[in-house]
């Protein structure tokens, strides 16, 4: 299966608003996303603030980061690392099943690493 596949299953799942997969640097390398939605102001973000969230945990000694999450008023950002070079990021509303789309996150991460 493809980026673009996977990512569009991500989309389908109930709540989804969009799946980006990013590079380290930031750049889009593939996104399936609701109309409006800026995949490339996402990858930007996303590349920064998965960076930091590893530092953290580094300097803390908890462990290398499995998944981020952040709740904000109006949506939910899930992330996590695939790989060294890229990361899944997913943007969800607040009405979204959180431990449902955490699941269908950590089942993509396997299958966008072999597609990578």
């Amino acid at each position: 299966m493809g980026i673009e596949e996977i990512l569009k299953e991500l989309v389908a799942v109930p709540g989804i608003e969009a799946a980006v997969c990013v590079g380290r640097d930031g750049f889009v390398i593939e996104a399936a996303a609701a109309a409006g939605a800026d995949v490339d102001a996402i990858g930007a973000m996303v590349a920064t603030g998965l960076g930091s969230a590893e530092s953290v945990g580094r300097e803390l000694n908890v462990g290398a980061l499995d998944q981020a999450m952040m709740e904000y008023a109006q949506g939910v950002i899930v992330m996590t690392a695939v790989g060294d070079d890229a990361i899944l990021s997913v943007v969800a509303s607040t009405t979204a099943s959180l431990g449902n789309v955490r699941l269908q996150v950590r089942k993509r991460k396997k299958e966008l690493a072999e597609a990578l």
